[in-house]
């Protein structure tokens, strides 16, 4: 898998939600984005991505259900098509889908020059038909429409890019960044040596101590993993145990987004007038 961008330092401006401003910043046009959520009270939001790997992801689920865990699961529609079994267990176990593009490109040039100016070829037109096609992927497979939430591939994004998606009524959700640190498990990084692998020890202490390393709350954070996963030892299946565990001991409680938003007294206006995005919530 290519570098995401969370590993070095992030340079876009993202929006955290105040209860206070929420309301106003989803019901605005604007092109919002969804990084934390402070006022959720004692929770934090478990988000995964899957893209094209499924190893791992029916013990996954099967985990999370076993734990009464809620999450949000962000999906390709390569995914969509190629596991369509997978992705109806996971709706039916409760977990909220959302779209993430249907072939996962690279939207900004952050890989060539760490910026995120849209790439060339990605055309508001493009991205909208990724959209499009992978919302009607999810409910071919689900027999439901996927949630208003996106998560655009790599964690490339800008304003212009989520304001595309945002005219088919959809909301971008990032993870929790701080300084040249987020809450992602990192569980993307399979080649051993590389710069981020780790064992499901490392990876679930990483996320434990984010708090504690950056000062900011796991209190209505947002984590990132991913459902599928091509490392052998399939590290989720340890760590995740490790993070719900401890953040039980702390009081904390993981939900989905829209759970999230809802404990922060946040909701969603509905889509834009006319849009012809196929998603609702």
């Amino acid at each position: 898998m290519a570098t995401r961008a969370s590993l070095p330092a992030y340079n876009i401006a993202v929006i955290t939600l105040a209860p206070a401003l929420a309301a106003l910043l989803l019901a605005a046009p604007v092109a919002v984005n969804i990084s934390s959520v402070p006022g959720a009270g004692p929770y934090y939001a478990l988000t995964f991505d899957a893209h094209v790997e499924s190893s791992g992801a029916a013990q996954l689920l099967a985990l999370l259900r076993e734990r009464h865990v809620r999450a949000t699961i962000f999906v390709t529609g390569r995914f969509a098509e190629t596991y369509p079994e997978l992705l109806r267990q996971a709706a039916d176990d409760g977990h909220e889908i959302g779209n993430h593009t249907f072939t996962h490109p690279h939207l900004t040039t952050w890989a060539a020059n760490h910026r995120h100016d849209t790439r060339p070829g990605i055309t508001r037109a493009r991205l909208q038909d990724e959209l499009r096609r992978t919302a009607a992927a999810i409910e071919a497979a689900t027999g439901r429409p996927p949630s208003r939430f996106w998560r655009a591939p790599y964690g490339e994004h800008n304003a212009t890019i989520r304001a595309w998606a945002a005219e088919l009524g959809l909301v971008h959700v990032d993870w929790t960044h701080a300084d040249h640190d987020s809450l992602d498990a990192l569980d993307w990084v399979e080649a051993r040596g590389a710069r981020g692998y780790m064992g499901p020890e490392a990876m679930a202490r990483r996320l434990l101590g984010f708090e504690a390393r950056t000062g900011v709350p796991l209190a209505g954070s947002i984590m990132l993993m991913h459902l599928g996963n091509g490392r052998p030892d399939l590290p989720l299946l340890e760590a995740l145990p490790l993070v719900l565990d401890e953040t039980d001991l702390r009081g904390l409680h993981p939900v989905g987004i829209g759970e999230l938003l809802r404990r922060a007294g946040v909701t969603l206006p509905p889509p834009p007038g006319g849009a012809a995005g196929p998603v609702r919530r």
